[in-house]
C-alpha cells in the first residue's frame, strides 16, 4: 500500500503532499521534513531506501523530487514506474513539469493523482484514461 506521495523542490519545499492514511498533523510535518531531507541527501537520481516502517521510493526530475512511502507488501519497482508514469502524464497534460506550473495547476495534479491512486492502491496507469476527466472538463470550460 502507498502511504504517501510527496512532490517537493530541490530545497525541500513541498509542492504536492498526499497521505493515504490519516496521521496526526504533527506526524505529517515531521514525515515531510524527514523524507525531503532523506531524498535530497542522496545524490542518486532515483532510489529505494528503508525509512522507519516504510520503504521510501523516490525519483528526481529536473528541479523536483517525486517520493512515495510504501509498505513492505508493495512492489518497489512498480511504484518507481508509477512515479515515472505520473511525470509522463503530467508532461502530457501540462507540457512541462516544473514547480511553478505544478503550483498553478495544483487542482489538476490532484485530479491526476486521484485517478491513478485510490485509497493507497494503484488503480489506473493508462494515460488516456487518467486524462479523460480533465479533458472533458477542459471542453466544458471552453
Amino acid at each position: 500500500m502507498i502511504k504517501f506521495i510527496f512532490l517537493f523542490n530541490k530545497i525541500g519545499k513541498p509542492r504536492i503532499v498526499r497521505f493515504y492514511d490519516n496521521p496526526l498533523e504533527s506526524q505529517r510535518i515531521t514525515v515531510q521534513k524527514e523524507v525531503s531531507n532523506f531524498c535530497l541527501a542522496h545524490s542518486k537520481q532515483e532510489g529505494i531506501l528503508d525509512y522507519k516502517d516504510y520503504t521510501l521510493v523516490y525519483r528526481h526530475y529536473g528541479n523536483l523530487v517525486f517520493a512515495a512511502g510504501i509498505t513492505e507488501d508493495e512492489n518497489e519497482l512498480a511504484v518507481l514506474e508509477l512515479l515515472h508514469n505520473l511525470v509522463e502524464t503530467l508532461m502530457k497534460y501540462l507540457n512541462k513539469v516544473v514547480s511553478c506550473i505544478i503550483i498553478l495547476n495544483m487542482d489538476k495534479v490532484h485530479m491526476i493523482l486521484d485517478e491513478m491512486i485510490i485509497e493507497g492502491y494503484i488503480s489506473e496507469t493508462n494515460q488516456s484514461r487518467i486524462l479523460a476527466p480533465l479533458q472533458l472538463l477542459d471542453t466544458v470550460r471552453k
